[in-house]
């Protein structure tokens, strides 16, 4: 069935017959289950990526039948994109893992056995408590990236000891997140919908859909014509949409931004009420960018004088309804902390914080917790040293590369057992190559998935999670300028042996002797959260709604007293931070030219589209139609020379590794640099769609981190190019 036809099947009964036959799904049900009923509308929360967005979910015999947006929703806009309305395919998809797995050959030949849920827990048992027996508690990892059943894994891997708990953000936000909040203490939001002048580096937002921002930018620069500069060296759907589009030399954004700073301090067009009572450290932020010019800045950026002067200055007139918008994505180059930085400086000198159209502090609505039994905290240290190695990054999430990097030489202890809940680091992690020997020398890999990623593809034991239609998930409080909290909860029955996260912890947990950290059910730990939600009969209220917001947002101002003290050392805004200088880093951020490509080399970079998120959607079948492959965006000049045309098999090469992908020769991006899309190449044979089908960008990718966060630097890497 592909997407168009599903869109017509809106009707109930026979319709929903129709739609279980088309999609090869009655199989999954007896005779009789899909009978005409009344449809249902279930309230729920979408979970195909981070935004969250609040979903009707209508359900008829049983079976989904269609996906609406919940126009309750302050978030999500009543909106509903495509990987949304996607999801009806993953849970009927063929592919899914139906029933728990145990490994029955060689890691990564694909050959598995079929087991019970009590196999698959005793297996997986065993091999931990022997792990922690030989090596500690420490000697195994845990692996997650966010979700709202995230919490129970993470405090499985905690219950038992380790140390080893590592998230997603320095795959992703860790530098943005720790470069506003050594600046404001916070990471506020942007208000996109009253923004008069927009800048971006590289979040093309237009297709790589975050909502609400996405949705708040198109009301404010396609409707009410506010001014959107976009810098980025590919031409994208953003930069189609902006004023201006500045093709600007990988690696130098922070030239850009320093030398706006050096014009707008320079010609004193900086909001000097604001700098005298909220900031500190002006007068050396003052002498610092006096060496970063304009003119300095074109050798550096490529974008001419001129306009870095006119950006400067229209930016610093249209605040405080002025942003240069952070973006969530991950690091590019290693100096991303500092780029950030830069950002954030910039903001706070025209004085956009905390005033409509600039950045406005997240708020909060308030909920419960459930309270449950405490553990120790784990005697060893991290095995990714951390505290050494990123002193300022949160040590809950841990620092990814640095991290692997450890683990394979031993040090400082050997790390040997391996639990990954909903999270593919075959894919997420660049350098595939050694997270394959990572993965190789573990004694024990666990996975907790709902399909076969490449990871689970690798694993000794594979624990089938419900998707999320077929689970009721804890409620979460999603911060932000419209702040809500939002529900999951369950909308069918689950159609294969499977179980929700929490079920398989318990599972685990009453095996490994911690079954007293897990003695509540979903509905006590819901029940406790919505004791303090600001809303009569909040449980109830969730239950019929799926979302609760309250009035008088979006807030502005709750911070501009002269009293307020921000989370800061001084407490106020640091454009100079002793912080970083105490810990050993520039305390103003300090410009150094990127690394340039040999000759004949190309940089590659990274980027998003509206229908895939991370590499988790390109099986998909409705959001394969979209784009069945990926390709190699190659500039018409080296392409030319080199004899490509689009649709030549290409081989892409970089110290670490070796693929072959079809050409795309566009103008729509630098002679100097490549692009691909991200998510093709799997290795897992359950992913039909995607196996062995372009190239995984994880496998030329090389090992770089942001100096500061940690944060993986995903921009860093050169390839060489011959066509087939």
């Amino acid at each position: 069935m592909d997407r168009r036809t599903f869109m017509q099947v809106t009707g109930a009964g026979a319709a929903a017959t129709a739609l279980i036959t088309q999609t090869g799904c009655l199989k999954y049900f007896e005779k009789g289950t899909a009978q005409e009923a009344a449809p249902t509308v279930v309230p729920t929360t979408c979970e195909v990526c981070p935004n969250k967005c609040s979903v009707l979910a209508v359900a008829e015999g049983g079976v989904v039948h269609k996906l609406n947006p919940n126009a309750e929703s302050p978030r999500s806009r009543g909106m509903l994109c495509a990987r949304g309305n996607a999801a009806i395919k993953q849970v009927y998809d063929p592919d899914r893992i139906k029933q728990p797995l145990i490994r029955a050959g060689a890691r990564g030949e694909g050959k598995w056995r079929a087991v019970s849920w009590d196999e698959a827990w005793d297996y997986a048992a065993k091999k931990l408590s022997e792990i922690k027996s030989k090596y500690g508690p420490e000697g195994t990892l845990w692996s997650s990236t966010e979700g709202f059943q995230e919490v129970f894994f993470k405090n499985l891997g905690l219950a038992l000891g380790s140390p080893n708990i590592v998230r997603h953000p320095t795959l992703c936000l860790a530098s943005v997140n720790l470069a506003y909040s050594a600046t404001f203490g916070t990471v506020p939001a942007f208000d996109m919908e009253n923004a008069d002048y927009v800048i971006m580096s590289g979040a093309n937002r237009f297709e790589a859909i975050i909502i609400p921002d996405t949705m708040d930018l198109i009301g404010s620069v396609m409707l009410k014509k506010a001014k959107l500069v976009y810098l980025d060296p590919r031409f994208t759907v953003t930069a189609a949409k902006a004023d201006h589009w500045y093709p600007i030399r990988p690696g130098t954004d922070l030239a850009f931004i320093l030398a706006m700073i050096n014009v707008i301090v320079g010609e004193g067009r900086y909001d000097k009420d604001f700098v005298a009572t909220y900031t500190t450290g002006f007068d050396k932020l003052s002498d610092h960018v006096r060496q970063y010019t304009p003119d300095w800045a074109e050798k550096e950026t490529e974008i001419a004088a001129r306009d870095i002067v006119r950006t400067a200055r229209e930016f610093a007139d249209a605040a405080p309804r002025a942003v240069y918008y952070a973006g969530r994505r991950s690091s590019w180059y290693t100096n991303d902390f500092q780029m950030r930085r830069a950002q954030a400086i910039l903001n706070a000198i025209v004085g956009n914080w905390d005033r409509e159209g600039g950045m406005v502090p997240n708020a909060k609505i308030s909920m419960g917790e459930y309270l449950f039994l405490p553990w120790d905290d784990p005697k060893a240290g991290r095995v990714d040293e951390i505290d050494k190695n990123f002193p300022l990054s949160a040590k809950g999430d841990g620092a990814y590369l640095k991290l692997r990097e450890n683990v394979l030489s031993g040090q400082p202890y050997p790390v040997k057992g391996w639990m990954v809940y909903k999270q593919d680091p075959m894919n997420a992690l660049p350098e595939q190559a050694k997270t394959i020997k990572m993965l190789e020398q573990m004694d024990f890999v666990g996975v907790i998935d709902f399909q076969m990623s490449d990871t689970a593809w690798y694993a000794d034991v594979v624990f089938p999670e419900s998707h999320y239609l077929e689970r009721t998930d804890p409620m979460e409080m999603m911060p932000g300028i419209w702040p809500a909290v939002v529900y999951r909860q369950q909308v069918v029955k689950p159609i294969h042996d499977t179980k929700p996260n929490l079920e398989i912890i318990q599972g685990l947990a009453k095996r490994l002797n911690v079954s007293d950290y897990f003695d509540y059910t979903m509905k006590d730990w819901v029940e406790a959260q919505a004791k303090d939600v600001p809303v009569e009969n909040a449980f109830d209220y969730l239950q019929k709604h799926g979302v609760v917001t309250t009035g008088g947002f979006p807030k502005y101002g709750t911070t501009l007293k002269p009293d307020h003290r921000f989370i800061t050392k001084s407490g106020k805004i640091e454009l100079f931070s002793d912080r970083l200088q105490e810990s050993g880093y520039d305390p103003l951020p300090v410009y150094k030219p990127p690394v340039e490509p040999q000759p004949g080399q190309f940089r590659v970079v990274l980027g998003r589209r509206a229908y895939y998120t991370h590499a988790n959607n390109t099986n998909n079948p409705w959001l394969h139609e979209f784009a069945p492959e990926n390709h190699l965006w190659i500039n018409p000049d080296p392409a030319q020379r080199m004899g490509i045309q689009t649709g030549d098999l290409l081989e892409v090469s970089s110290k670490v590794g070796t693929v072959r992908i079809k050409a795309r020769v566009t103008d729509e991006i630098r002679p100097d640099c490549v692009f691909m899309l991200h998510g093709f190449g799997k290795r897992s044979q359950w992913q039909k769609l995607a196996y062995d089908n372009g190239a995984s960008d994880a496998q030329i990718l090389e090992t770089a981190w942001d100096q500061v966060s940690g944060n993986a630097a995903f921009h860093e890497t050169f390839v060489n190019i011959r066509k087939v």
